[in-house]
């Protein structure tokens, strides 16, 4: 498997939103999907160095305005990435988007996260040991990996 790493950013303001990209939609993968910024861990780089190095590239975040919170659980993709999942408090900042990357950034509310009824799944491949999350967000749908990231994030904060 391959190795990637995701930055879960938590902005320090009111109501601590959680930061999702809008992929491009001309993107070969993933085209208009909610995420978070990320990708490929190089060589010579830590996950945790990878998911700064993207979320700088992908949305302009300088890595002096995050603090590292921890980890949650690893997810993997269907694509073979294994992907290590770090959550941060981000210092509000203006995002400068990577057009080719992200199309948008929204900021989606914590107590969203908590609302039950705008969680779901369904088992994947009727495989009932693995799930497709969904999450029905006002500023839209977050589902697939970043679902599953997602409802880690919501099980490591109850």
């Amino acid at each position: 498997m391959r190795c990637a790493a995701v930055l879960i950013p938590i902005l320090k303001k009111q109501a601590f939103p959680i930061l999702y990209t809008l992929r491009s939609q001309h993107l070969r993968h993933h085209a208009g999907q909610f995420s978070f910024p990320g990708g490929v861990v190089e060589e010579g780089e830590t996950p945790w160095q990878a998911a700064l190095r993207e979320a700088h590239e992908e949305i302009g975040l300088e890595a002096r305005d995050v603090t590292r919170l921890g980890r949650i659980s690893d997810a993997y993709s269907p694509r073979g990435f294994h992907i290590e999942c770090f959550v941060a408090m981000v210092e509000p900042f203006e995002p400068e988007l990577n057009l080719e990357e992200v199309e948008r950034v929204i900021e989606v509310d914590m107590h969203q996260l908590f609302d039950p009824k705008r969680h779901s799944y369904r088992p994947w491949n009727k495989d009932e040991r693995h799930h497709i999350h969904y999450f029905d967000f006002e500023e839209g749908l977050v589902w697939g990996v970043t679902g599953r990231i997602t409802a880690n994030l919501r099980e490591a904060l109850q």
